[in-house]
C-alpha cells in the first residue's frame, strides 16, 4: 500500500479487485439495495466526489486492493458463506462532518442485517457453539 499518503489511506487512484460478474448488493439509498454485477464502477476508489456507500460482494472469498503494491484478503470457513463488505465514504457522510474512509472487510454470511438475510446467507453456529474461520492477509 501506498506509505506517502497520511493514516495509511489509499489513494484517489487505487482499485479492488474481485471476480468479474460477482453478485454485489449495493446499499446506496437505505432501505433501497440494488443488486449488480462486479465491478458496476465500485472497483475504484477514486477521489473525494461526495458519495457514500456499503455493498457486499456475495461468495466472494478473496479480493485484493491495489494500490502501487497489492494487499490479498482471503477467508476461508468451511461450510459458511463469505462475502467481502465494501465502505466507501468519499466524504458523502455524516452530512455535518462528512469525511473519507475506505474499507474493506471479508465477512461471514451475506447481508449486513441477519433479519434481511435469505435462506443460505448467514453464517450458523453448531451445537458445538464455535464457527471456525481463517483469514490470510498477503502484500
Amino acid at each position: 500500500m501506498r506509505t506517502d499518503l497520511p493514516h495509511g489511506d489509499v489513494s484517489a487512484g487505487a482499485r479492488l479487485v474481485a471476480p468479474d460478474g460477482t453478485v454485489t448488493r449495493v446499499y446506496d439509498r437505505a432501505p433501497d439495495v440494488e443488486t449488480v454485477a462486479w465491478p458496476a464502477g465500485l472497483d475504484r476508489l477514486e477521489p473525494d466526489d461526495g458519495t457514500a456507500i456499503g455493498a457486499i460482494l456475495t461468495d466472494c472469498p478473496s479480493v485484493r486492493v491495489v494500490d502501487g503494491s497489492s494487499l490479498r484478503f482471503r477467508l476461508d470457513a468451511d461450510g459458511q458463506p463469505v462475502s467481502v463488505a465494501l465502505w466507501r465514504n468519499l466524504r458523502g457522510w455524516p452530512a455535518e462532518a462528512p469525511y473519507r474512509s475506505i474499507g474493506v472487510e471479508p465477512m461471514l454470511g451475506a447481508a449486513f442485517d441477519l433479519a434481511t438475510a435469505g435462506r443460505g446467507e448467514a453464517a450458523v453456529v453448531g451445537f458445538s457453539g464455535s464457527c471456525e474461520w481463517r483469514l490470510t492477509v498477503t502484500a
